[in-house]
């Protein structure tokens, strides 16, 4: 799968040597507002060899209104502020990638599965990045928990939303981008977004 120049993957030069993303033409930092950038590191299970993606840090503000009628679609979800509207970690992501001329859906699986651009409002991602999925989750295993897709033309990323302090990849997102590497996907493809916040206010539901 080819994911334009902006998604060209480093080479290994050894099995002790992470694997890191080059830059793409478009920063992801400048797109998701990012107050630093880290590196998230994990192992890829088929062989051992450390690889590392970015994780671009947002300092979130918290809802402290009323939540809006059908917030609670997806239990116990967080609700950060943009534009003056609460919405959940994935869906942020979501709207700041359209901001910069991306298309973006959050592939969500509480109740019925879909890929949602808003709480309720679903879209349907171009027919290649759902056989890329479905073909990467069939080699992996497992359901991909990489489930923010953006694509503009033939490129694609795969993000993570993620709240707290970050750390290493998890076994399940190091299994699913082993499955996908080893497919042809690039490195630069993947991302971690880390949604850092003060303490919640207390907040009522309507």
């Amino acid at each position: 799968m080819s994911g334009g120049q902006s998604a060209a993957s480093g080479s290994p030069s050894g099995r002790g040597t992470p694997e890191r993303r080059r830059p793409e033409r478009l920063s992801l930092e400048a797109v998701l507002h990012a107050t630093s950038v880290e590196e998230v590191a994990g192992v890829l299970p088929s062989t051992g060899r450390p690889v590392v993606v970015p994780g671009y840090v947002r300092h979130e503000k918290l809802w402290s209104a009323d939540l809006p009628d059908g917030f609670n679609a997806v239990p116990n979800k967080p609700a950060y502020v943009l534009n003056g509207k609460p919405l959940y970690p994935e869906l942020l992501v979501v709207r700041l990638l359209e901001r910069a001329g991306w298309k973006a859906a959050w592939n969500k699986r509480w109740g019925i599965a879909a890929f949602w651009r808003d709480i309720g409002e679903a879209v349907e991602p171009p027919a290649m990045a759902v056989a890329i999925l479905d073909q990467v989750t069939q080699q992996a295993g497992h359901l991909a928990p990489w489930d923010i897709v953006a694509w503009r033309g033939r490129e694609l990323r795969l993000l993570v939303s993620r709240t707290g302090d970050g750390g290493r990849l998890g076994a399940y997102l190091a299994s699913w981008l082993d499955a996908a590497l080893r497919m042809g996907i690039p490195l630069g493809c993947f991302a971690v977004v880390e949604h850092r916040s003060d303490p919640p206010p207390t907040r009522r539901r309507r």
